[in-house]
């Protein structure tokens, strides 16, 4: 049984230290999507915004399925996201890094992150939007 946990994250990658002078709208993100490509369960599963402190998670994740969530959404501007999850007794980081917004995006559409799982220690996200 998978199980879903989310925190009142309002997915706010807006950077306390930075000036922006642009005016142009962000990209708003509102939800998540964990793929555990593994034939391991993967539990605690979260991408963290080390700068503000705000998170979204996952509790348990079945080998082969997916947990996916929506939260408020909040402007995308670029900040480190860091993915952890624990998988066969050890927990699992994939450190900083930055999600690239892709080439073809509509800014008047939300997006969500999609992370994948693909083995124990490996990981990686992307953002997405859904075509209408």
């Amino acid at each position: 049984m998978k199980t879903a946990v989310t925190s009142l994250f309002a997915f706010s990658l807006v950077a306390c230290a930075s000036v922006t002078t642009n005016s142009s709208p962000l990209l708003q993100i509102e939800g998540m999507i964990i793929e555990n490509q593994t034939g391991m369960w993967v539990s605690a599963a979260r991408l963290l915004v080390p700068i503000t402190g705000n998170f979204v998670s996952c509790g348990n994740i079945s080998p082969g399925s997916m947990c996916s969530t929506t939260f408020p959404g909040a402007g995308y501007e670029g900040n480190p996201v860091e993915i952890t999850w624990s998988q066969g007794g050890q927990i699992h980081s994939t450190g900083q890094f930055v999600l690239e917004l892709p080439d073809k995006i509509d800014m008047d559409r939300s997006a969500a992150v999609h992370i994948v799982i693909a083995g124990p220690g490996s990981a990686g996200a992307v953002i997405i939007q859904h075509p209408e």
